[in-house]
Formats: structure tokens, C-alpha cells, sequence
């Protein structure tokens, strides 16, 4: 029902679609070329469905790609990008002309991208070994992110009860050790954040090694795959410690992928390859406008207020975006979208 038409569902979807890919696309294109000249990125990947793909079945998976801003300091750009595959084509092709360092899981597809610097997550790492902990015992232990509200302890090291630890145990106690740590420098400016890490962490990490090469877990088991899974990533998980403004785990993408499975929850599937693109260009400008404290849906709004007369227009796209002062003044706060007339909107300054 819009404005007490009713509006059949097919054509809602239809004007969504052409919205996205017409008018909203060109800002996201903007945006993708913003988020290439940063240092440092975030990379996941998460599997989604759609319905009618040229080549595919109903049921074949396909997935959203997510790709954001590290701690740099600037405007957070979050850019979600619909796949037929997980192949590492697609994440070489998009994050094509980037030089910095991508925080991203041990995923081998992100290994080919060249002239990057990957910089591997220890939640990954820890997950491992928690899976490898006995269903029983999992529920004494804690796995907390250095964000968390809740204070994390360091675990006591050389006491009795350290000695009862089993060996996958004392992994997640290790990767736990260096999140403390991480807690406790997470707010310091990234020179002074370097500098700590490097003088405090590598002996925990030199540590975990030596304790690892003592281990001979059970072939094929779970304990075994945390093993391999760390010594696999021995470099790559501790570029971390190469730039302050790194992060000791990729969780900033995951929770951005589980925006999109929340969704997805709702949504289920996809019915075309458009509208998962669409979708994926959408939720980009929400994400990325909530990320720098905008009202989303007036954003959106101005966004279609203005884009059918600037899409060709860069200067005028790049007044839309975020972060811009045009953009903060008229999209902060809460604004009543009833006083804003297509008629009255104005011309943008370029």
C-alpha cells in the first residue's frame, strides 16, 4: 500500500531495483573508489541464495562479499558485494588497485590477491581450539572480543589450575591472553598502540609457538586442524603487529556479515542476480550512513531527492556521500522529512 494505492509486490520490487541500480549505484561506485585508496581493509564472505541466476540452480549457493574501512582514522565505508561464487576472482577483481593490508579470515581465496600485506584473525584462530574443547567444558569458557563490556580477566598463568588445562583449553587461554592485552591498549593513539604490542605480545606469541611444537594431537582430529590452522597462518596472524591501526581479529566484518544474515532470515532469498545486487548497493549506503552517525532513512531520501539530476554529475555525487559537509548538516539528528519538498530542495554546489 503506498499513499492508499495498492501497489502490487512484483512492482515494488521492480521500482526498488531500478532505484539501486540506477540512481544509488553511482555513489556506491564512488565509494568502492574511496575504499581502494585506504591502507587498511576488512574482507569476509557469507552465503546467500537467489532463485534465478542464468547457469545456477534455485538452491545453489551464492554469497555477498564485505569489504570496510580499518581504523584510519577517516569516514567508515562499508561496501557489500553480490557474487555467483566464492571463487578468488571476485575479491582480486574488486579490491583491484588496493596496496594496504586486508584483515581478513585464513580463507586461501584471499592469499591470491597481490601486493597486499593479509593480516589473519585470531578469533578464527581461537574458534579452532574452543571447537576442539569437549561440549562439556566449552561452557566454562569465555570468548570475548576486546570490546566487550564485560572486563576480561587475564587467565592466570603457572597456577594449579592452569596445569588441569587440556591442550585445546590452553590454546583459547593463549588467544585470550593477547585479546587482554589488546583491551588494554585499544584507545591509545596508533604509534603509542604499535609500540606497546611490540613490546608486550611477542613473547606470548613465542610462547604459544614453543607450546605448539611440544603438541601430537590425534590424527584427524579437531585438535589437530587448530594446530595446522595456526601454523598455516603463523606469518599472517601476527601482522597485526606491523601497524597500530590493525586489529587483532576481523570482527568488524563479521559483524557487518551478520547484518546482512539477520536480513536474510527475513528476506530468505533473492529472486534475480539485480536484486541481489541491488540489495547488496542498499544495504552499502545504510551501513555505511549508520557508521557515520546519519539519519539513514532521510539519507536515502536525499539521496533519491537529488541523484536522478547529478548520477552523471561527480562533484555532485561526491556532496552526497556520508561524510560530506552537505551531507552532515542536512542528515544529523532527527529531521521532519515532510518539510523537505522536492520542490524546495535546491541545487547542489558544484
Amino acid at each position: 500500500m503506498e499513499k492508499g494505492v495498492l501497489v502490487p509486490r512484483e512492482t515494488a520490487a521492480r521500482w526498488y531495483n531500478y532505484c539501486s541500480l540506477e540512481y544509488l549505484s553511482p555513489v556506491y561506485e564512488v565509494m568502492h573508489q574511496e575504499l581502494l585508496a585506504r591502507e587498511i581493509l576488512h574482507a569476509d564472505e557469507v552465503p546467500c541464495q537467489v532463485l534465478h541466476e542464468e547457469g545456477k540452480t534455485a538452491t545453489s549457493k551464492s554469497y555477498m562479499w564485505i569489504y570496510l574501512s580499518g581504523t584510519d582514522g577517516k569516514p567508515p565505508i562499508i561496501l557489500y558485494d553480490y557474487r555467483p561464487g566464492r571463487s578468488g576472482d571476485y575479491p582480486i577483481e574488486f579490491l583491484h588497485g588496493f596496496t594496504g593490508m586486508l584483515q581478513c579470515d585464513g580463507y586461501s581465496a584471499y592469499g591470491r590477491i597481490e601486493d597486499v600485506i593479509l593480516v589473519c584473525c585470531l578469533a578464527h584462530c581461537r574458534r579452532k581450539f574452543f571447537e576442539a574443547v569437549p561440549k562439556a567444558r566449552q561452557k566454562k569458557l569465555k570468548l570475548l572480543d576486546i570490546n566487550s563490556e564485560q572486563e576480561l580477566a587475564e587467565p592466570p598463568q603457572g597456577t594449579a589450575e592452569d596445569s588441569f588445562l587440556l591442550p585445546a583449553e590452553k590454546g583459547v587461554a593463549f588467544c585470550n591472553r593477547l585479546f587482554y592485552m589488546e583491551r588494554l591498549y585499544k584507545e591509545l593513539p596508533q604509534e603509542e598502540r604499535k609500540q606497546k604490542r611490540q613490546e608486550t605480545e611477542p613473547a606470548i606469541w613465542n610462547e604459544f609457538w614453543t607450546w605448539l611444537e611440544t603438541l601430537e594431537p590425534a590424527g584427524g582430529s579437531k585438535l589437530e586442524k587448530a594446530v595446522n590452522y595456526a601454523f598455516n597462518h603463523k606469518e599472517t596472524l601476527m601482522n597485526y603487529l606491523l601497524d597500530g591501526r590493525c586489529e587483532i581479529s576481523n570482527n568488524a566484518a563479521e559483524r557487518r556479515a551478520k547484518t546482512y544474515v539477520t536480513g536474510r532470515k527475513n528476506f530468505l532469498f533473492h529472486d534475480t542476480a539485480d536484486g541481489a545486487t541491488a540489495s547488496a548497493i542498499v544495504l552499502s549506503l545504510i551501513e555505511t550512513a549508520k557508521a557515520n552517525n546519519l539519519n539513514i532513512y532521510h539519507y536515502l531520501y536525499t539521496l533519491l531527492l537529488y541523484m536522478p539530476d547529478y548520477k552523471n554529475e561527480p562533484a555532485g555525487i561526491k556532496q552526497l556521500l556520508s561524510w560530506s559537509d552537505f551531507i552532515k548538516e542536512r542528515c544529523t539528528g532527527i529531521i521532519d522529512i515532510e518539510k523537505v519538498r522536492p520542490e524546495e530542495r535546491g541545487n547542489l554546489n558544484i
